[in-house]
């Protein structure tokens, strides 16, 4: 390729084309953005030259992220690598890593038919690399190819048995097949390499709900609460299994717990208010939800959780004006929360809260 343009950086010139931009791309994403790595994997001389080149810039100028030259397309990357003449499979020091997140920010943009073009390079170019098949199963199952996608998965554990990421989503497959021993039976196996997910205790108790083994259900919990002694959450689905099977004495031991607790994961927030709301403990949780969302914005949907404390209060202006954003800005997640209303206030104060 021609030079397209000559950079002056004080009395040196630089002659700069149109490949120059795919080479801190490559450095970026191939190799953690190490030029000497990179260098250490050409044999062609002119290659060589150019990464000298492009380092003796930014000792100039500062750092280049190759990520300025993004978006681009596997069809662009594939053309680039054949005009230089350079052949990736070649490239012993390469790592695949950055094509996999470039996937997933792709995937993140709805680009999914690109990613998972991304992955079928990955694959031919690197067909040991068990992530890829991993995140190609996982946007086939989201597209709706289960079986397809399945087979990804099971090929990505095939290749390395400890990707927990591919057993995740083949317990969460198989669950929304309804097939809820494959599914408890792989999110077990995600938990002997990840044995602090969270996620996949509650999937597993939710499976066994699905089957109505609630004695399961709860013996897999009462072990995530043994290991994890902030969790609310898990105590409160212990509190619920226990009450569906009339073993009241020990969903109030639960429930108890959870009165002495403050939530400490976001997520444990809402089941904490709602036993604090059976308990007529208004205040507490006026309080806290408002301190968490003063220090944490970005949780700024908690505030509905105030319009019941904030009634109870007698407080129902500022209740409404919660209500009426949420009508405006997000209103599915008011519809969402009608039956927390409606189940802790009383007629006289839904009407004063303007609900319906």
């Amino acid at each position: 390729m021609n030079e397209i343009l000559i950079l002056e950086i004080g009395d040196q010139k630089y002659g700069i084309d149109f490949h120059d931009p795919f080479f801190f791309l490559i450095r970026d994403l191939l190799y953690e953005s190490t030029w000497e790595v990179f260098a250490a994997d050409l044999t062609n001389k002119a290659h060589v030259e150019r990464i000298h080149k492009l380092q003796e810039i930014e000792n100039k100028t500062g750092r280049i992220s190759g990520s300025l030259f993004l978006p681009i397309s596997t069809l662009e990357i594939k053309s680039y690598f054949k005009e230089l003449d350079l052949n990736p499979q070649k490239l012993k020091h390469a790592t695949p890593e950055g094509f996999y997140e470039l996937a997933q920010d792709e995937a993140e943009s709805e680009e999914i038919d690109e990613a998972m073009n991304l992955m079928d390079f990955v694959i031919e170019t690197w067909p040991s690399y068990a992530k890829a098949y991993e995140l190609k199963g996982t946007f086939l199952i989201e597209k709706g190819a289960q079986e397809e996608g399945i087979a990804l998965l099971k090929k990505s554990i095939e290749i390395d048995p400890t990707l927990a990421e591919a057993y995740s989503e083949l317990g969460q497959a198989y669950y929304n097949l309804e097939d809820y021993d494959k599914a408890i039976e792989y999110w077990k196996k995600e938990l002997e390499y990840t044995p602090y997910d969270k996620f996949a205790y509650f999937m597993i108790a939710n499976a066994y709900r699905k089957q109505g083994k609630i004695g399961s259900a709860i013996e897999t919990l009462k072990k995530f609460v043994s290991e994890d002694k902030k969790s609310i959450l898990a105590r409160y689905e212990l509190m619920d299994l226990y009450n569906q099977m009339e073993e009241y004495e020990l969903a109030k031991e639960y429930e108890d717990q959870i009165l002495k607790m403050t939530p400490y994961y976001p997520g444990d927030i809402e089941p904490w208010a709602k036993v604090l709301f059976k308990n007529e403990r208004y205040e507490e949780v006026i309080r806290v939800v408002e301190d968490h969302i003063q220090k944490y914005p970005i949780d700024a949907h908690f505030k509905i959780l105030l319009v019941v404390p904030y009634a109870k209060s007698g407080r129902y202006n500022e209740a409404r004006e919660i209500l009426n954003e949420f009508k405006d800005q997000k209103d599915w997640y008011y519809y969402g929360k009608k039956e927390l209303f409606e189940s802790n206030l009383s007629k006289e104060e839904l009407d004063l809260c303007g609900i319906r």
